[in-house]
C-alpha cells in the first residue's frame, strides 16, 4: 500500500472544509423574509421570485411580488358580491375572480420596495403597501367614480321621466364607465332617498327600460334574390310602453342588424327617426340559403368606453334585449341557359360543358327558366371541337370556347370571353375531341366563379 505524505493530504482536506464553511456562511446570509413570509398588520406584503435564467428576471420577480401583494387584498372581497357580479355578467366565477384580481393589480399604487436578494439561480423581491395608504387611495377613487356615475344615473332618471327614452339609456349605460376600476367594490350610495348598491341600481334602471321597449319589423317577411339588393328597406318600429299604459315612439335609438342565418352586405346600424322608425339597407345577399334571418336589437356598444372591464362589457351584453326579426325567402337569380357543343362538325351526342355550368350555377343559388322573358340573366356558351394534327399515331383536337352573359334588366352584356385551343390528345380524333371537351369543362370550372362575381355585382 502506498503511503502519501500528510502534507499532500492536508490541502485537499482544507479545501473541502473551507467549501463547507463558505456554504454555511452563504446560507446564513439568506434574509429572513426569503425563508419565512413576513407578517405585518399595517402592511400588505408581496414576495416574488424569478429564475435568473430569464432575461428580464428582475421585472418578473417584481410582477410576481405585486401579484402576491394583490392576492392579500383580494381576500377582503366577499363571495356574495362576486356571485352578484356573476349573475349579471354571465361569466364563470373563475373568470370573474381573475378579472377582479387583474383590476386590483392594475390599480395598486403607493407600494414600496423593501429589499431584493439573489443567489446563483433565483432573484427575490420584497414589496409592501401601507394598508392605511391603500384604503385612503381606494376611498378617493371610489368617491370620484361614484360621484361621476351617480351624476349620469340622475341624468338618466330625469330623461326617463321626461320621456326621452334613448337619452335615458345612453346616460344609464355611460354611468357604468366610471365604475371600471372599482367594479369589485359594493359601492353603496344614497339615491332618491334610499341607500342602494350603485352597480345594481344602474343595471336595474337599464333593464326596466328595456322590458318596456317593443321592436316590430314593419315588413317582416320579404322575398329576395341571391346576389341582388333587397329593393325595400328593412324597417323597424320602436315603441316605449310607460307605466301609465301609454305607448310612444322612441327616437334616436340605435339598432343593430345582424344575420343569424345567411349573409349579405348589410347596413348593420340604423337610428330611429322621430316616428320611431329605423331603416337599414341590404345591398346584396351573398349566401344561398333558401330561408335567411336578420335579427334587430338595440345597440349600446359606442356608449361604453374603450377598454372597459369585461365584467361591465359582459353585464351589458347579458342584458335581456327587445328584438325583432326579418325572414328572407331567398331564391336564386333566374338564368336562361343557351349551350351549344359541336363535336367535329356535328352536334355532340354527350354534353360535357353544360353539366359543369349547371352544377356550378345551382350551387351558387341560381335557378333555371325555360322562357327567356322570365330570366334575369341569359348565359350563352358555345364550345366547338376541331381537328388538329396527327403525330406518331396520336391525334390532337382543339376546342374553342365562347361565353357571353346578358343582363335582361339593363340589356347590357356584362361578361364576354373567348378561350381558344383547348387541347385534347388521344388515339383518334373522336376520343381526342372528348378529351378536349373534358378539358374545356375544367376551364369553365376555373373561370365561372369570376363570371358569377360579375353577375352579382
Amino acid at each position: 500500500m502506498t503511503l502519501y505524505p500528510l502534507k499532500k493530504i492536508l490541502p485537499v482536506t482544507q479545501i473541502v472544509f473551507m467549501m463547507f464553511f463558505v456554504s454555511l456562511s452563504y446560507a446564513d446570509k439568506t434574509p429572513n423574509w426569503v425563508k419565512k413570509r413576513p407578517v405585518n398588520s399595517s402592511y400588505y406584503i408581496g414576495i416574488g421570485e424569478a429564475s435568473k435564467s430569464e432575461s428580464n428576471f428582475r421585472n418578473i420577480s417584481k410582477n410576481n411580488a405585486l401579484n402576491d401583494l394583490a392576492s392579500e387584498i383580494m381576500v377582503n372581497i366577499s363571495s356574495e358580491f362576486i356571485h352578484k357580479i356573476i349573475e349579471k355578467s354571465g361569466m364563470v366565477e373563475e373568470d370573474v375572480r381573475k378579472q377582479v384580481r387583474s383590476s386590483t393589480e392594475a390599480n395598486i399604487e403607493g407600494y414600496e420596495l423593501m429589499a431584493v436578494w439573489e443567489d446563483e439561480d433565483i432573484y427575490w423581491s420584497y414589496y409592501r403597501l401601507s394598508k392605511a395608504r391603500y384604503a385612503a387611495n381606494k376611498r378617493a377613487k371610489i368617491d370620484k367614480a361614484t360621484g361621476l356615475s351617480l351624476d349620469m344615473l340622475k341624468k338618466g332618471y330625469a330623461a326617463e321621466k321626461s320621456g326621452k327614452i334613448s337619452s335615458a339609456l345612453i346616460y344609464y349605460i355611460q354611468a357604468l364607465n366610471p365604475l371600471n376600476d372599482v367594479i369589485a367594490e359594493p359601492l353603496q350610495v344614497q339615491y332618491n332617498g334610499n341607500e342602494v348598491f350603485l352597480f345594481n341600481e344602474i343595471y336595474s334602471s337599464i333593464q326596466n327600460i328595456l322590458t318596456s321597449i317593443t321592436l316590430q319589423a314593419v315588413n317582416p317577411s320579404l322575398s329576395a334574390t341571391v346576389g341582388q339588393p333587397l329593393k325595400s328597406p328593412l324597417e323597424v318600429k320602436s315603441v316605449y310602453s310607460s307605466a301609465s299604459g301609454n305607448d310612444a315612439p322612441i327616437s334616436n335609438l340605435k339598432l343593430k342588424y345582424i344575420f343569424t342565418r345567411g349573409s349579405g352586405d348589410l347596413q348593420s346600424i340604423a337610428t330611429t327617426n322621430s316616428a320611431g322608425i329605423a331603416k337599414s339597407r341590404l345591398a346584396k345577399i351573398t349566401a344561398t340559403d333558401k330561408i335567411q334571418m336578420i335579427k334587430i336589437q338595440p345597440d349600446f356598444s359606442e356608449y361604453l368606453k374603450s377598454g372597459v372591464s369585461p365584467i361591465i362589457a359582459n353585464s351589458v351584453k347579458n342584458l335581456s334585449l327587445p328584438e325583432t326579426k326579418f325572414i328572407l325567402k331567398v331564391s336564386g337569380l333566374s338564368v336562361y341557359l343557351i349551350v351549344e357543343e359541336v363535336h367535329l362538325n356535328k352536334d355532340a351526342g354527350i354534353l360535357y360543358v353544360e353539366p359543369k355550368v349547371k352544377n356550378i350555377l345551382t350551387d351558387q343559388g341560381f335557378s333555371f327558366v325555360q322562357d327567356m322573358s322570365n330570366a334575369a340573366i341569359v348565359m350563352e356558351l358555345k364550345a366547338v371541337a376541331r381537328k388538329g394534327s396527327e403525330y406518331h399515331g396520336m391525334f390532337t383536337t382543339y376546342v374553342d370556347l365562347n361565353i357571353s352573359v346578358l343582363d335582361m334588366n339593363s340589356g347590357a352584356e356584362i361578361y364576354k370571353n373567348s378561350i381558344t385551343d383547348i387541347k385534347g390528345i388521344q388515339l383518334d380524333y373522336d376520343k381526342a375531341a372528348v378529351k378536349a371537351f373534358e378539358n374545356a369543362a375544367k376551364k369553365v370550372n376555373e373561370i365561372l366563379p369570376g363570371v358569377i362575381e360579375k353577375i352579382q355585382k
